[in-house]
């Protein structure tokens, strides 16, 4: 796909949108058609071959100059977002490896806000996630049909890119209201000295909390945010009769309500998934029960509510803001998590370590046949819509067994680095 041999062009400026960035937006003249001039994305001041080539084939069907800038600008955010991620968006589709449903949510919130931070109005989010979605598919299109396919390796790719595009309709609709356009989990490092922080052991002098009910409160809020990979909507709104913390099987249920009604806060948390159950590893279970059994009872006016997480103040349900405010506090006394501490950064944390968890449970199978069982499993764990090609191969018991069996291995890992002392 040789730019300059099929159309010869020229490079006339270039336009800087972003310090550090290798892609900008370039004007380029085509003198073979004319000498019009069109912004394509460059990277290194060299015209993307798939992006120049998009442009090409968009004018010769009609699309007007200004329409292709604004399709250009989509696919220069795009390259930015995946660069700003490390991920190589060329390589990912040429191996017909789609963005997975956590990737499309943090590229729908890196699309909500421009470079200084200021969100962005609806009508230039949607351009921004269309754009996107369009581009990918026509990356997809192409490589699916340069590479040789058995039928089976073609009907999986088509149900993987279906499930992309569904991710993508799933949040083309409005910004996923993240903290950060850039929220990525947690290191390793910066997982251990987290857990570290919030240990609420008495002599702990890192732990940013004054009393004793205070620090065991966050530490099982904070501690299930991230086992669990649960939004802070759905932790507040979680309930004492929602737990299940004794016999063989030990877990709590995330029920999806239309509504929230008894909820005595100015705002209501939302539950923006599925209904899901997540496992919990028996040590876990143990440090909940004793915060519920013990700790909750400190709380003045704690037989108030049922609601499992309450204020200090008057016992009732913490305020949406509560688990911003909490982590505010650690970053405050901690800096070193400046700008890499949210509730959604716990999320994300989960969602990494499940990934890593099944590339390595199928590391000795094919890209796609692993992409594939991979799908259902995350879908399952985040509470995500499926993308409707799992059910005519695997049972749906079938995937909810994988997923408690990697949230107890994931909360098995968390337990070889996290402190469980100081209660009981």
């Amino acid at each position: 796909m040789n730019l300059s041999v099929r159309w010869r062009y020229s490079l006339i400026t270039r336009v800087f949108h972003s310090v550090g960035s290798v892609y900008r937006l370039c004007n380029v003249r085509f003198e073979m058609l004319g000498g019009i001039k069109l912004k394509i994305v460059a990277k290194h001041n060299e015209i993307d071959m798939f992006a120049g080539a998009d442009a090409l084939q968009r004018y010769e069907n009609g699309r007007k100059i200004n329409s292709i800038k604004a399709d250009q600008s989509a696919i220069l955010n795009l390259y930015r977002f995946c660069e700003h991620q490390g991920i190589d968006i060329i390589s990912r589709v040429a191996l017909q490896k789609p963005l997975r449903i956590g990737e499309i949510e943090a590229l729908s919130s890196w699309c909500g806000f421009k470079i200084d931070g200021e969100p962005v109005v609806a009508k230039f989010y949607l351009s921004r996630m269309r754009g996107a979605k369009r581009f990918v598919i026509y990356l997809w299109s192409f490589y699916q049909g340069k590479k040789s396919h058995t039928i089976e390796n073609l009907q999986m790719g088509n149900a993987l890119l279906k499930q992309m595009k569904e991710g993508f309709d799933l949040y083309s609709k409005k910004p996923f209201a993240g903290e950060r356009k850039d929220a990525v989990g947690l290191t390793p490092n910066l997982q251990r000295k987290f857990f570290s922080i919030i240990n609420p052991s008495e002599d702990n002098s890192q732990n940013p909390w004054k009393t004793n009910k205070i620090r065991w409160r966050n530490y099982i809020l904070l501690l299930l945010m991230m086992a669990s990979g649960n939004r802070k909507g759905e932790m507040l709104l979680l309930r004492l009769n929602h737990l299940q913390l004794t016999g063989k099987r030990k877990y709590y249920d995330i029920l999806k309500s239309a509504e929230v009604k008894d909820y005595p806060r100015a705002e209501s948390p939302a539950i923006k998934t599925l209904g899901v159950q997540v496992e919990l590893h028996d040590d876990i279970a143990a440090l909940v029960e004793y915060y519920v059994t013990h700790v909750r009872k400190e709380f003045k006016g704690w037989q108030k509510s049922s609601f499992v997480f309450v204020s200090y103040r008057d016992g009732l349900p913490l305020s949406v803001q509560t688990p911003n405010a909490i982590l505010n506090e650690l970053v405050k006394k901690h800096p070193a998590f400046k700008g890499l501490l949210s509730p959604h950064r716990l999320r994300n944390t989960f969602h990494d370590l499940l990934n890593e968890a099944l590339d390595n449970k199928h590391r000795h199978m094919p890209a796609l046949s692993r992409a594939l069982l991979k799908a259902p499993v995350q879908e399952s764990a985040g509470g995500w819509a499926s993308g409707s090609i799992m059910p005519a191969r695997y049972a749906k018991g079938s995937i909810q067994r994988n997923v408690r069996e990697l949230q107890l291995l994931i909360q098995g890992h968390m337990t070889e680095f996290c402190p469980f002392t100081g209660f009981g």
